[in-house]
């Protein structure tokens, strides 16, 4: 009996001995983990914040940056230089100089000056009109008849292209057709039978019945022709 009570005894003090061991143990890695777990949550605040901090910085350098590049930009491509505007042609002047030339009778030039005023403002009905004059001079009646017509599209009212192209038609025998531009020119500006009364482009029509009602009378200066 004496050996087995002194085995049981040994036995139950061994036991006793792994449970104050295994109780130590897990002791001993519970304050291990606890202290663990507070040096992570003291580390992890910090480095959160400056995450935070730096997401909302972000937008600020990109705005930076970019007005940056915009600005640099601005000056390479647009220099100050290319912001002054360029001297305008005067037309007027170019035109100007151009009747003076036709009334010297150097048609070539003012012609020339017409088509450089044309090719910069195609509907300009003067610089039309006066340059089928100097077509009509120089017996080119189809380059007359075509400026004489855009001019009337630019400016349907025209009374001087109406009247020229009844000149042009009387040049080249059309009577009836140049009564009927006359007519539209007379019904724009009855000054005009005081041209038509003296001008010798008109001299095949003149005595034409359609023509004497248009004008009226003859007048003296007339009469005999």
């Amino acid at each position: 009996m004496s050996y087995i009570h002194e085995a049981l005894k040994k036995a139950q003090e061994e036991r006793d001995a792994f449970y104050i061991m295994h109780n130590r143990g897990m002791s001993g890695r519970g304050e291990g983990s606890g202290f663990f777990h507070h040096r992570t949550v003291f580390w992890f605040v910090p480095v959160f914040i400056l995450i935070i901090l730096a997401f909302a910085a972000y937008p600020w350098f990109k705005s930076q940056n970019l007005q940056s590049t915009v600005t640099s930009y601005n000056y390479e491509k647009i220099p100050s230089q290319d912001l002054r505007p360029e001297p305008l042609v005067d037309i007027k002047d170019i035109y100007v100089r151009a009747r003076l030339l036709q009334k010297q009778g150097n048609l070539d030039e003012a012609g020339r000056l017409y088509r450089e005023i044309l090719g910069i403002e195609p509907g300009y009905v003067d610089a039309l009109n006066n340059l089928a004059v100097i077509c009509i001079r120089k017996k080119d009646f189809k380059g007359a008849r075509s400026n004489l017509e855009k001019a009337i599209r630019f400016r349907p009212g025209y009374v001087d292209s109406y009247y020229n192209l009844a000149c042009v038609s009387a040049i080249q025998g059309e009577a009836s057709r140049s009564i009927i531009y006359l007519k539209k020119a007379i019904s724009l500006d009855r000054s005009v039978r005081q041209w038509a009364m003296v001008d010798d482009d008109l001299k095949s029509v003149r005595r034409l019945p359609g023509f004497k009602e248009l004008i009226g009378a003859y007048p003296e200066e007339i009469k005999g022709k």
